[in-house]
C-alpha cells in the first residue's frame, strides 16, 4: 500500500526535486498557496492551500490531509516550518506524520533557503535517509529535507523562501 505525502510549495522546482527522492511506497500530492491553473488541480496531483501566514493555514492543511487520505506532510516553506512543528501533536492525533523537526531542534538548525541544484539533498524521516543510502545517525528528531555539512558533522534544513 502506498502512503500519500503532501508536499507543500508544490509548484516550485524544489518541491518537484524533493518528490523524486521519495521511494516508490510514497505518492506525492503537491500543495501550494500560489496561483495554479485549474488543469493542475483537476488532474488530482495538486491542491490549493492558504499561505502559512493565514489564520486558517494549519486547519486547511489538516483538512486537506484528511480529505485526500494523506499520511505524511513535508512542509517546504520557510514560513511553514515553525507552525507545522508546533502543530505536530495535532497532526499525530489524526495519524498524520509531519516531516519537520520539533520546535526546539528546529530553532538550533541552520536553514538553507532555495538550495542550489548541485547541493546533495538528504530526505530524512525520523533520522533515517529515504533516498536509498544507508541509514545515518542523524537523531530521531530530524525529519525533512537536509544537507550534511562538508565535514559530516552537522545538518542544515533546506526550505523554500516565502
Amino acid at each position: 500500500m502506498k502512503n500519500k505525502v503532501l508536499v507543500t510549495h508544490g509548484t516550485r522546482p524544489f518541491a518537484q526535486r524533493v518528490a523524486k527522492f521519495l521511494p516508490d511506497k510514497y505518492t506525492p500530492l503537491f500543495a501550494s498557496a500560489d496561483e495554479m491553473p485549474s488543469v493542475l488541480i483537476s488532474g488530482g496531483s495538486f491542491v490549493q492551500i492558504p499561505p502559512a501566514q493565514a489564520p486558517s493555514f494549519l486547519h486547511q492543511v489538516l483538512k486537506t490531509c484528511l480529505d485526500h487520505g494523506v499520511s505524511d506532510v513535508i512542509p517546504l516553506g520557510a514560513g511553514e516550518l515553525y507552525p507545522m512543528a508546533q502543530a505536530l501533536p495535532l497532526f499525530l492525533e489524526y495519524g498524520i506524520d509531519v516531516w519537520v523537526p520539533h520546535t526546539e531542534v528546529l530553532t538550533a538548525l541552520p536553514l538553507i533557503e532555495n538550495p542550489p541544484r548541485q547541493l546533495p539533498l538528504q530526505l530524512l524521516h525520523k533520522g533515517k535517509k529515504l533516498n536509498g543510502e544507508p541509514t545515518v545517525d542523524a537523531g530521531e528528531d530530524l525529519s525533512g529535507v537536509f544537507i550534511l555539512s562538508d565535514d559530516g558533522e552537522g545538518w542544515a534544513l533546506c526550505c523554500v523562501a516565502d
